[in-house]
């Protein structure tokens, strides 16, 4: 008990000797190492001392170092106000329009295909219009380009899953034309999704009403699209029990469930690899990351 209570009175002299800020640098290394006052101490406590000295020398040359800290830019300004919105909607309706000028381009797609495909595409047009006008109107800059985040992460990988990618090592499709009509019609359905969940975030009336009457169109697209994939009358709506063993690429319903449901898709494209799998994409309506805030300026 004696030889604990020594300990501590030394630590306490130890401790105000190496803080007392009249002390120099060398008082302050005399009070931690001297030898009687090294001989008091017991070792954990020593090396808590020891870094006490460190801290609170005046005269430390200081930490070597490289280079200059770079200067702090802010993040810009993310409000999602209803000029995102309208942008946003504008970006993925050219998106859609890239996807079918891209798949009309390959000649896969003839007669009532191709002319559903320039149909569909010429209406995502008229809808850019729109919401670009709806963007003017709200005093917002309008936005010209696809989709920069779908572009990057969803867009570009799935053409190189469905042409093949040599320098990564990726085959081509072994069905290209089945691959692009399911891009198709994950593409509208998360159209139309996408501007049903923009509903509640729009501010005004008039924009809640043009967003749903688009969605509808987009709706009817992906129907279409459903009974010429999956076929007519089997396209219409899922069965009532799922099948047990579903295939590996999910099956398309022009009704695939109640309405109001946001749940998002599964897309699956490409050919086969060694262990049977193809590569697979899970296509969610917009989340923050996907929105085109006003501090962006269009680069395409």
């Amino acid at each position: 008990m004696g030889s604990t209570s020594a300990d501590r009175r030394a630590i306490e002299t130890t401790v105000r000797a190496v803080l007392d800020s009249s002390a120099s640098a060398d008082q302050r290394r005399a009070a931690l190492v001297g030898r009687r006052r090294f001989l008091q101490i017991g070792g954990l406590s020593v090396a808590t001392a020891s870094v006490i000295a460190a801290c609170g020398g005046t005269e430390s040359p200081g930490v070597a170092r490289i280079g200059v800290v770079p200067e702090r830019t802010d993040l810009p300004d993310a409000q999602v106000n209803d000029i995102v919105l309208l942008r946003t909607a504008s970006s993925i309706e050219r998106t859609a329009i890239g996807v079918y000028d891209t798949a009309l381009s390959t000649g896969l797609l003839t007669g009532v295909l191709a002319e559903a495909a320039e149909r569909f595409r010429d209406d995502h047009a008229g809808h850019a219009e729109v919401f670009d006008g709806l963007t003017a109107e709200a005093g917002g800059e309008v936005w010209s380009c696809g989709n920069p985040r779908l572009d990057d992460l969803l867009i570009a990988p799935v053409v190189a899953a469905i042409v093949g990618d040599e320098a990564q090592g990726i085959p081509p499709s072994d069905d290209p034309l089945r691959d692009l009509l399911n891009v198709a019609q994950v593409l509208e359905t998360f159209a139309g999704e996408t501007y049903q969940s923009l509903v509640p975030e729009l501010s005004v009336a008039s924009l809640r009403k043009e967003s749903m009457t688009i969605a509808a169109t987009e709706a009817r697209h992906a129907a279409v699209l459903a009974w010429v994939i999956t076929g007519a009358p089997a396209g219409f709506v899922p069965p009532v029990e799922a099948p047990a063993d579903p295939p590996q690429i999910p099956t398309v319903y022009a009704i695939p469930s109640r309405f109001g449901q946001l749940s998002g898709q599964q897309l699956v494209v490409g050919a086969q690899d060694e262990l049977g799998g193809r590569k697979t994409f899970n296509v969610d309506t917009p989340s923050l990351n996907t929105f085109v805030y006003e501090y962006m300026t269009p680069e395409c």
